[in-house]
C-alpha cells in the first residue's frame, strides 16, 4: 500500500497551491512515479475538503491522454472548489457544541 510521506505531501502542497490541479498531479507523477490511485491518495491528504467525488475525478482523469476520461480542463473545473490544507498536522473537523469545528 502506498504510504504519503511527509516529502510527497510537502511537494503536493507546493504544486497543488500554485498549480491546476491537472499540471499539479501530473508534476507528482513525474517526480515520484505515482499512478492515479496514488494520486488521489495524496489530494485527500493535501486538500481540506475534498469528498468521494471528488476522488472519483480524479481516478476518471484521461491521465493518459488517450481520449478516455476527464480531459486536464473538466478535472480542474471539477476541482476547483478544493482548497490546500495549511502546512501543519492534519486537523480532523470535530464535533462541539456550536456544530462542526
Amino acid at each position: 500500500m502506498f504510504e504519503v510521506t511527509d516529502e510527497v505531501r510537502a511537494v503536493a502542497r507546493m504544486e497543488l497551491d500554485s498549480h491546476p490541479p491537472s499540471v499539479g498531479l501530473r508534476r507528482l507523477s513525474e517526480r515520484f512515479k505515482l499512478q492515479k490511485i496514488d494520486l488521489a491518495w495524496v489530494a485527500t491528504e493535501v486538500f481540506d475538503n475534498m469528498l468521494v467525488p471528488d476522488v472519483e475525478a480524479i481516478w476518471n482523469w484521461d491521465f493518459a491522454g488517450n481520449g478516455e476520461g476527464h480531459p486536464d480542463a473538466e478535472l480542474d473545473a471539477l476541482l476547483s472548489h478544493l482548497f490546500v490544507h495549511p502546512v501543519g498536522p492534519r486537523r480532523r473537523h470535530q464535533r462541539w457544541a456550536g456544530g462542526i469545528q
